[in-house]
């Protein structure tokens, strides 16, 4: 006769309170407690995550945790006495009203007319009380990365464009310039204030 289902689970529910309930020896609690309290290799964790993306043939990456949301252009409606770069307007995206900057007037690049504008993404960075869209000419991919791995941005990288670039990534297919997204957000606020 085989036990059923209830049975089973009232002896996995016995065992597990008797290993629970053994008492735990004072050298085996010092080499536990010793052996959490070591510091641990670096691993991989949500903020070693970066969105890769294009601009005028450069690419960037943001941290993945700095971005809400990411979706196909839309249309940016301007904003009547409010047209200072890098504000460009507002934009609307499943219901949310959200604000819309110029990255890469924030970055002090050109635009790039010849960017194939079926790939062309809007990404959204900051909190939900406070975010900012910004059009991309491509979204790459998500990867994650190995921050130990990471260089210093050169001195060559443009003045504006410097206060928001954080260091630079190798990877396998080319570098990409890691951009710091509160600095971003920063420069967008000031330009409405």
């Amino acid at each position: 006769m085989t036990n059923s289902p209830p049975d089973n689970l009232n002896e996995i529910k016995i065992g597990l309170t008797q290993l629970l309930a053994r008492p735990i020896k004072p050298a085996s609690l010092a080499f536990n407690t010793n052996a959490l309290a070591q510091t641990r290799e670096q691993s991989l964790r949500e903020e070693d995550t970066i969105l890769l993306f294009r601009i005028g043939g450069e690419r960037f990456a943001l941290p993945a945790k700095s971005v809400l949301n990411v979706f196909p252009i839309t249309k940016v409606r301007k904003v009547p006495h409010r047209t200072r770069p890098p504000f460009r307007g507002l934009c609307c995206y499943e219901g949310a009203i959200l604000l819309t900057g110029l990255l890469h007037v924030v970055l002090d690049m050109p635009v790039d007319k010849t960017a194939n504008a079926k790939l062309r993404r809007m990404i959204v960075i900051g909190s939900e009380e406070a975010s900012w869209a910004f059009e991309v000419d491509a979204v790459d991919s998500i990867r994650k990365v190995d921050p130990s791995q990471f260089r210093n941005a050169p001195s060559t990288i443009p003045k504006n464009s410097a206060s928001c670039t954080n260091c630079i990534i190798p990877l396998d297919d080319g570098d990409a310039v890691l951009l710091d997204p509160g600095a971003i957000q920063s420069i967008m606020e000031r330009s409405i204030q």
